[in-house]
C-alpha cells in the first residue's frame, strides 16, 4: 500500500514520488509556498514598530559596516586620483586659487587706472587706462559689494 501524504502549501493529499523527502504535492505549490515566504519575511521587516508614546519608528538595518582597511583603501584612491589630475592637467587649465585672483586685482589696479568721466562702452565694459602702453582699453569691471 502506498503511502499518502498532505501538501503543505494547499493542505491535498498526494502520494510521494520522492522517498519522504516530498513536501509538496507539485511544483506550482513548492513554488507558490517559497513565494509566501518571501512575501512575509519582507512585510516582517518592513514592520515598525512602537515606541511608549505610541509613535511609530522606522526599525534600524544592520548595513555595511565601515573597517579600517576600507577606509585606508578609500583615502589612497582619492590621494591617487588627486595626484594624477595634478600631474596630467596643464598649468592654463587649472583652477584659479585666491592668490592668482589676488595678483590679477593687483595687476589690474597696478597697470589700469579707471576712467571716471567717460561712460562704459555697448556691451557694459568700463574704460581703463593702460599705464604701460598709453592706450584706452575696456575691460568689464570687479563686482564690488554687488555692484559693477
Amino acid at each position: 500500500m502506498k503511502r499518502r501524504e498532505i501538501c503543505s502549501y494547499c493542505g491535498g493529499d498526494f502520494t510521494p514520488t520522492r522517498r519522504g523527502a516530498q513536501k509538496f504535492c507539485s511544483n506550482s505549490c513548492r513554488s507558490r509556498n517559497w513565494q509566501s515566504k518571501q512575501r512575509d519575511k519582507n512585510k516582517n521587516q518592513a514592520l515598525t514598530k512602537l515606541n511608549n508614546e505610541g509613535l511609530q519608528i522606522p526599525k534600524t538595518t544592520t548595513g555595511e559596516k565601515m573597517s579600517l582597511a576600507g577606509v585606508g583603501n578609500a583615502a589612497t584612491g582619492v590621494a591617487v586620483v588627486e595626484l594624477a589630475k595634478t600631474i596630467l592637467t596643464s598649468a592654463e587649465n587649472k583652477p584659479a586659487t585666491k592668490r592668482d585672483i589676488q595678483e590679477l586685482k593687483t595687476l589690474i589696479k597696478s597697470q589700469y587706472l579707471p576712467i571716471k568721466n567717460l561712460g562704459k562702452d555697448a556691451t557694459g565694459r568700463t574704460p581703463y587706462y593702460d599705464v604701460l602702453t598709453g592706450n584706452l582699453v575696456y575691460l568689464f569691471s570687479p563686482v564690488v559689494h554687488g555692484k559693477r
